[in-house]
């Protein structure tokens, strides 16, 4: 299937059964603790009902084959081009009665005229089914070409997708989590990516500890910001930043 270009016809496309279900119960367990000690978010948009946990690459390995994955990274390339870099990855705990998120654009952050080309693509991978009662991801199929004057609410539906499945979309697609009316917590990570030029939205050479970089694929260490966009963005007194992480 062609999925780069199904994404840029559509605005996204979903991917069922990428994640079998040993690796989302591991996902989860890894989890767990960090939700434990987690409030609830600051904000309505972050969700009064919703938890999130930041900095993924921070907690644990198991979430690099994510940001990694080759249907993903496919579409990034395909979209952002050469060079693209991981902007920001965390997960999401919906709890029964949180109400809808505002629709907006995840390139927002870059303030440039609508419509355009999209300045990003986003993930969100279930790990749990995404039902339309327990708060699945609304999405409004073709507005990656709307000019971004008026949003309309009515268009949005929800993405139904198994546990184990990600969606992929346009970073100019509207879209926003669904209210959750069940009695369960709906779960899902979002993982971001942003052209080679753009700043990230999280800070991946402070949120990653120096001592970890190694650890990492060289792929995923270009991902997070150890490269060089030419013709030299991102050097480090004049050399490639990997070679001043190893002094």
């Amino acid at each position: 299937m062609d999925h780069p270009g199904e994404l840029e016809q559509n605005g996204y496309v979903i991917l069922e059964g990428v994640l079998k279900r040993h690796r989302i119960d591991a996902l989860r367990r890894e989890l767990e603790p960090h939700f434990d000690r987690r409030l609830f978010g600051r904000n309505p948009f972050e969700g009064r009902k919703t938890q999130r946990i930041y900095g993924l690459l921070s907690k644990s390995r198991l979430f690099d084959g994510l940001v990694e994955h080759p249907a993903v990274l496919d579409a990034c390339e395909a979209t952002l081009g050469p060079g693209f870099l991981l902007s920001v990855a965390h997960a999401i705990l919906i709890h029964p009665g949180e109400v809808a998120q505002s629709l907006h654009h995840d390139d927002s952050f870059y303030p440039l005229p609508r419509p355009r080309k999209a300045l990003g693509v986003s993930t969100i991978w279930a790990l749990d089914d995404f039902t339309e009662d327990n708060g699945a991801t609304r999405i409004v199929p073709g507005s990656h070409h709307w000019n971004g004057e008026e949003t309309d609410e009515s268009a949005a539906q929800p993405v139904i997708m198994p546990a184990g499945s990600v969606l992929i979309f346009l970073g100019t697609l509207y879209h926003g989590g669904g209210a959750n009316r069940s009695t369960g917590t709906r779960l899902g990570l979002t993982i971001q990516y942003c052209p080679p030029w753009a700043r990230q939205q999280e800070n991946f050479i402070l949120g990653v500890s120096a001592d970890e970089v190694p650890d990492l694929s060289p792929r995923l260490q270009e991902l997070i910001g150890y490269g060089i966009h030419p013709p030299f963005m991102g050097h480090v007194d004049g050399r490639h930043p990997l070679k001043a992480l190893h002094t």
